[in-house]
């Protein structure tokens, strides 16, 4: 029964190291704003202010389309989630699509992320 606590015991330990060294290997620093700007945000993106935060959105196809679609992402995504049906539809229709707050490169309100501010937005 010893042996058998050991064996289990160092089976967890070495997974436990696992688990350390796959998140030592894969972490990586927070990147400036400006930095994710320039590789996310090219034209044709814009941010606009709204509520006190600045939203990242994409309008793009015709202006004059008098029913045009807005696209939102879900949880942990983006706007660049749409990035494949944007360019299918853009050519007939206007389309619409922005980061929803605390996600992606849209701001928090006054600055601050808490749980209250997400739901207010949402």
């Amino acid at each position: 029964m010893k042996i058998f606590l050991k064996i289990i015991a160092g089976l967890l330990a070495g997974l436990v190291l696992l688990l350390v060294a796959y998140a030592g290997f894969n972490w990586v620093p927070d990147r400036p704003v400006d930095e994710l700007k320039a590789r996310w945000a090219p034209p044709p993106s814009q941010f606009v202010d709204v509520a006190g935060m600045k939203i990242h959105l994409r309008d793009e196809g015709p202006r004059e389309d008098p029913q045009p679609i807005v696209l939102l992402h879900g949880t942990s995504a983006s706007l660049h989630t749409w990035d494949g049906w944007t360019e299918s539809l853009k050519q007939q229709t206007r389309v619409i699509r922005f980061d929803m707050p605390g996600v992606g490169l849209t701001g928090v309100r006054d600055g601050q992320q808490s749980l209250k501010n997400h739901e207010a937005a949402g």
